[in-house]
C-alpha cells in the first residue's frame, strides 16, 4: 500500500484518476469477455488468413491471381505479423485486439487530461467503459481498434504547447501508417500537416511531411504497381482514366449489390448516433456553442478543437457519403463511425474552458430544438432495430378492433365501422398491413411522447438553481447537453443505445469452437489438400490448417463472386464466377461448405454432379444454426 500511495503521489494522480484506473479495468474485462464470445465475421477471417498468407509469404499483396486485396495493405500485414509472431488463429489475433484497444483508452486519457482535468479524462474513460456496443467493435480482430488506437495517439503526439519536432515527426509517422492500413483515413495524412504549419511553424511542417509523405510514398512503391487498385475502386472513372486498367473489369457483374431503400439507410443513420451517442452529442455540443474569439485565452488550445473538430466533421461527411449515397456498405456507417468517433470526446474538452468563459446567451433554437432531436433518435433507431417493443400482439390488435364513426365525404354517416375496416376501404390493406402500420404508428407517438416529455425534464432541471450547476454554466442549453451526455452515459450498456449491438452475441467460446471445428475437419482434410471453400460466415478454420491450400477470391464470399466474366480475366482480379466454380468443384481433393450456404446453384452443381458426400462436422456453436461443414470429393 506504501508503494502505491508513493507512485500515486510521484505521479501527482487525484481521486479522478483513480476512478479512471477503475473505468480501465472494467472496460478490459468486457474486452476481455467480448473478444471471447463474439462470433467471427466474413471480414475478420479475410484479414487474419489473408495476412497470414502474406506475413508468411504465400501470397503478395495485390498480386495477379492472388486474394482479393480490398484494403491497404498494413491492414492485413499487421494482424499477419501478429500471427506470425504468436501462432495463427483467432486467439493471437483478439488479443492483439484487446491491447490495442486498451493502448486506445490510455492515450484518450492522456489526451483529456492534458486539454482538461482529470475529471474530464474519468469521464472520458466511463464514456468508452459503459458502451457495449464499441468495445466489442474494438475487442475483435478488424482494423477498427488499430485505427482509433493510431489517431488518438497521432493526437497525443502533437497537441500541446512545447512540442518536440520528435514528437511531430513521430505523428506524421504514424498518419502515414494509418493511410497505408486503411485508406479511408488518408485525409488525416493531409490535414495533419496544415494543423502542424499554423501551431508549431512551417520549418517543422516541412520537416514533418517529409517524413509522413515519404513513407506513404514508400509504402506505394513497395506495392507498386498492384496498389493503384485501392485508388481505381475509389476514385470517378471520369477523373482517373489511367486507371482503368486496374479496376475490375465492366463486364463482371457483381452478384451482390445494396439496395438499401430510405428507411434502411435513416435506420444505419440512427444506429449510428445510438452506438456513438456520447461523443456525437459531445461534437455537437462543441459546435453549437463554438465560444466567441474573445473567450479564448490559449491559442493551441483553440487550435486543437479546430484540428479535432475538423478532423471528425471530414470524416464523417466522408464515410456518411460512401455508406449512404454511394451505397459503398449502407449497414457498415456505425462501424465506419468507430474510427473517429472519439474525436468528439476531444473537439469538446479542448473547447471547455472557453465556453465556460463565453456566457452570452445563445439562440434559443439551438437547444430548444437539438434536444428533443437527439433525445428522439436513438430511441427510433432502437425501435426500429426490434429492440423496443411497446405494443403487445393483443394491444394491437384492440385498436385495430376500436369502432370509429363512418364518414360520407365530410359528412359523418349512421354506423360504425372498425378501425382495419376503414384502413381496408381506404388504402385497401390486408389487416396483416394495418397490423404493421398501426404498430409502428402506435410506437412512434409513444417515442414522439417519451421524447418530449424528458426533454421538458431536461430544460426543468437546467432552469432550476441547483448546487450540481456551476456559476460558470449558467445558460440552459449548456446545462442541457451536460444532462444529455449523463443520460446517454447512463443508458448506454442498454439496448437503448450501445447495449443494443448484439447481432454477434454468442455465451460460448469462440475461438475455442474454432479450434474445435478444425480439428474434426482435419480427420478429413489431408496437409497439402486444395479445397474448396464455401464457409460462409469466415474463413478462421483455415487458419487451422495451415498446410492446405484454397482458392483465394473465395474468401470474400458473395462480395468477389461475379454473375458474368471471363474466368482467368476474374481470376487475376481477385473474383470468381460461374465458369471458375465448375472448375474449381473438379480441382479441389476436398469440397467444405456451410450447411446455411448449401442452396441455390451450388446445391444444384452438386447433386446433380460426380460429386460424393465424406461426412459433416458438428455445430460450430449453438448461437450459429446451420453452421456445420458438409464434406464432399469429386468422384468422376
Amino acid at each position: 500500500m506504501q508503494a502505491l500511495s508513493a507512485f500515486i503521489q510521484k505521479r501527482k494522480l487525484d481521486r479522478f484518476d483513480l476512478l479512471a484506473l477503475a473505468g480501465a479495468v472494467y472496460y478490459l474485462i468486457q474486452s476481455i469477455a467480448f473478444a471471447r464470445t463474439q462470433l467471427s465475421v466474413l471480414d475478420e477471417g479475410a484479414y487474419l488468413l489473408k495476412g497470414w498468407w502474406f506475413a508468411t509469404g504465400q501470397y503478395l499483396p495485390y498480386q495477379d491471381f492472388g486474394p482479393f486485396t480490398n484494403h491497404m495493405p498494413f491492414s492485413f500485414l499487421i494482424p499477419g505479423w501478429v500471427q506470425a509472431a504468436f501462432g495463427p488463429g483467432l486467439n493471437s489475433a483478439r488479443a492483439f485486439a484487446v491491447l490495442i484497444s486498451l493502448i486506445f483508452l490510455a492515450g484518450l486519457w492522456m489526451l483529456v487530461r492534458r486539454l482538461g482535468t482529470s475529471t474530464w479524462a474519468a469521464i472520458a474513460v466511463w464514456v468508452l467503459a459503459l458502451n457495449p456496443a464499441l468495445i466489442k467493435m474494438y475487442s475483435v480482430a478488424v482494423s477498427q481498434g488499430l485505427i482509433i488506437a493510431l489517431l488518438i495517439w497521432i493526437l497525443v503526439l502533437v497537441i500541446g504547447e512545447n512540442i518536440s519536432e520528435k514528437r511531430l515527426n513521430t505523428a506524421m509517422f504514424l498518419a502515414a501508417l494509418m493511410a497505408l492500413t486503411r485508406l479511408n483515413m488518408t485525409a488525416v495524412l493531409f490535414v495533419l500537416p496544415v494543423y502542424i504549419w499554423y501551431q508549431f511553424g512551417a520549418k517543422h511542417a516541412r520537416r514533418s511531411a517529409a517524413i509522413g509523405f515519404g513513407l506513404w510514398v514508400l509504402g506505394h512503391a513497395l506495392f507498386w504497381p498492384g496498389i493503384l487498385q485501392m485508388w481505381a475502386n475509389y476514385t470517378p472513372e471520369s477523373l482517373t482514366p489511367f486507371l482503368d486498367s486496374w479496376r475490375v473489369p465492366t463486364e463482371a457483374i457483381a452478384s451482390w449489390t445494396s439496395n438499401a431503400d430510405f428507411r434502411a439507410r435513416s435506420l444505419s443513420v440512427l444506429e449510428t448516433l445510438r452506438f456513438h451517442y456520447v461523443p456525437i452529442t459531445m461534437a455537437i455540443f462543441a459546435f453549437l456553442y463554438w465560444p466567441k474569439l474573445k473567450a479564448w485565452q490559449d491559442s493551441w488550445r483553440k487550435l486543437a478543437a479546430l484540428f479535432a473538430g475538423l478532423l471528425l466533421l471530414v470524416l464523417l461527411l466522408m464515410h456518411a457519403v460512401a455508406s449512404l449515397i454511394l451505397n459503398y456498405c449502407v449497414f457498415c456507417f456505425p462501424l465506419y463511425t468507430a474510427f473517429y468517433s472519439a474525436l468528439g470526446i476531444v473537439f469538446l474538452v479542448a473547447a471547455w474552458p472557453a465556453m465556460q468563459r463565453d456566457v452570452s446567451s445563445a439562440s434559443k433554437w439551438k437547444h430548444y430544438i437539438a434536444i428533443p432531436l437527439l433525445v428522439l433518435a436513438p430511441l427510433l433507431g432502437s425501435f426500429y432495430s426490434n429492440t423496443i417493443s411497446f405494443l403487445g400482439a393483443r394491444d394491437v390488435r384492440a385498436l385495430l378492433n376500436l369502432e370509429l364513426p363512418r364518414f360520407n365525404g365530410l359528412a359523418i354517416a349512421e354506423g360504425q365501422i372498425p378501425l382495419w375496416g376503414l384502413l381496408e376501404n381506404r388504402f385497401e390493406f390486408s389487416f396483416a398491413q394495418s397490423f404493421k402500420v398501426i404498430e409502428d404508428f402506435s410506437a412512434l407517438l409513444i417515442i414522439v411522447f417519451i421524447s418530449l416529455l424528458l426533454s421538458l425534464v431536461i430544460f426543468r432541471i437546467s432552469k432550476a438553481k441547483l448546487s450540481i450547476w456551476s456559476d460558470k454554466i449558467d445558460h440552459i442549453g449548456k446545462r442541457s447537453f451536460l444532462l444529455l451526455i449523463a443520460i446517454g452515459m447512463l443508458f448506454s450498456p442498454t439496448p437503448i443505445l450501445g447495449g443494443g449491438y448484439q447481432t454477434y452475441d454468442c455465451d460460448q467460446n469462440i475461438p475455442l469452437a474454432y479450434e474445435q471445428l478444425a480439428k474434426e475437419l482435419e480427420s478429413f482434410v489431408d496437409p497439402g489438400d486444395l479445397i474448396f471453400w464455401r464457409g460462409g460466415r469466415s474463413a478462421i478454420p483455415l487458419l487451422y490448417l495451415p498446410e492446405s491450400t484454397t482458392f483465394p477470391p473465395q474468401l470474400n464470399g458473395d462480395y468477389t463472386y461475379r454473375l458474368a466474366g471471363q474466368g482467368e480475366e476474374l481470376q487475376r482480379a481477385g473474383l470468381w464466377g460461374p465458369d471458375l466454380l465448375e472448375d474449381w468443384l473438379k480441382q479441389a481433393d476436398v469440397i467444405l461448405i456451410e450447411r446455411d450456404l448449401f442452396r441455390t446453384w451450388l446445391q444444384t452443381a452438386i447433386e446433380s454432379g460426380p460429386y460424393a458426400f465424406v461426412g459433416e462436422t458438428a455445430l460450430l456453436t449453438d448461437c450459429s444454426p446451420q453452421s456445420d461443414i458438409l464434406i464432399y470429393e469429386y468422384s468422376p
